[in-house]
């Protein structure tokens, strides 16, 4: 099966004493989320493990990773790449401003291993159906893409309207922000995990 992809201009408008970036390059479209629960049934029906025994095993192996990762060891998953954690601390300008109390979780940082890389160099591709995006979406339609994707999804991130609607960062989270303001989507999450839902009146 294909990924899908449509063509782009590169978000740099011209600016003073810069030319503008005609460059074009692919974007992969109509992205979809794959909840654990569908992971959970593929693994199931691939290998002779139950449903509940799978769920049962990649809770274990969460614990376990958070465990690991909350003792600042890395944790490396074969095939597949590590993860550890990065730190973030308040400003300081010596070292002993720096103490335990001052430090905080920062991330979870994930480098993908070298087969796992390999393995996905072998991905096929395919032009989406809708035709050019090179000259974007109006708004109206940026914004009718977020609630129909909304209509069959619980949530959506600024990261998947990018994908959605061929648009920068900057648009998808200005377009999610109007129509917050406007009641038709609510916000979830944190500031580091934002999630956007439909609002049930507008489902």
């Amino acid at each position: 099966m294909a990924a899908i992809y449509n063509v782009f201009r590169n978000p740099n408008p011209e600016k003073a004493g810069r030319p503008k970036n005609d460059r074009l390059h692919p974007r992969l479209v109509n992205q979809k989320t794959i909840r654990i629960d569908q992971m959970i049934d593929e693994i199931s029906e691939f290998a002779s493990f139950s449903s509940a025994d799978v769920k049962g095993m990649l809770a274990s192996f969460q614990h376990q990773l958070v465990l690991h990762l909350s003792r600042g060891e890395i944790v490396e998953l074969e095939g597949l790449g590590t993860f550890n954690v990065s730190l973030k601390s308040t400003q300081a300008t010596t070292e002993k401003e720096i103490t335990p109390s001052t430090i905080a979780f920062g991330k979870v940082v994930f480098r993908c291993s070298k087969e796992l890389k390999d393995k996905l160099k072998q991905m096929k591709f395919r032009r989406s159906d809708e035709g050019s995006r090179l000259r974007g979406y109006p708004e109206a339609k940026r914004k009718d893409n977020i609630l129909a994707y909304l209509a069959s999804k619980p949530t959506i991130s600024s990261t998947i309207c990018c994908g959605l609607n061929g648009c920068s960062k900057y648009m998808a989270i200005k377009d999610l922000s109007e129509l917050q303001q406007a009641g038709k989507i609510a916000r979830l999450g944190s500031q580091h995990n934002l999630l956007y839902t439909a609002v049930k009146e507008n489902i």
